[in-house]
């Protein structure tokens, strides 16, 4: 009867004492976890302020509408002509396409250059800020009819391409 008593009176003392191990090695590990998250706390604020310093906006079109980031995209696309010379006989906005957050805008192009001033463009747009991409890219060189003696030192050649950039839908 004594060690029935005892044992009703030590049992639950021992299943207490057992639930109090448990929770205080959670209470334990659950700190140890903390004290990591605390300590990576100055790494991260360091990476976010070098996220910041990408300015990720500026790789995109500033225009909100789709008009206004075509005729951000245009203009652009004509400074990067005027420099390196070419004749434009047309740009053509194609439609918008909304691609989650980001809203896809192209142009299509026309022009009349040389191969240098080619190359020159086509590395002034694809090196650009925001970024601009170049998709279905023909080019064609005049037929030649020799009828000169003299040989021409660089012929015009004609050139179509789509340039696509992107904006943020709510900027």
């Amino acid at each position: 009867v004594i060690s029935l008593i005892c044992a009703a009176i030590a049992f639950p003392l021992w299943l207490l004492n057992q639930h109090y191990d448990v929770a205080l090695e959670d209470a334990t590990s659950r700190l140890k976890r903390y004290s990591n998250i605390v300590g990576m706390r100055d790494s991260l604020q360091k990476q976010a302020i070098e996220v910041k310093a990408l300015e990720a906006k500026r790789h995109f079109l500033r225009g909100a509408s789709p008009a206004l980031a075509a005729a951000e995209l245009q203009e652009k696309a004509q400074t990067v002509f005027d420099a390196n010379a070419a004749k434009v006989n047309s740009i053509r906005v194609l439609p918008h396409k909304d691609e989650g957050t980001y809203r896809q805008v192209t142009v299509q192009v026309q022009l009349v250059a040389p191969l240098t001033a080619v190359k020159g463009i086509l590395h002034g747009l694809e090196s650009a800020r925001p970024y601009l991409f170049i998709d279905n890219f023909s080019i064609r060189a005049p037929s030649m009819q020799v009828t000169r003696i003299e040989p021409i030192s660089e012929p015009d050649l004609s050139v179509q391409f789509d340039l696509t950039g992107y904006a943020l839908k709510g900027a």
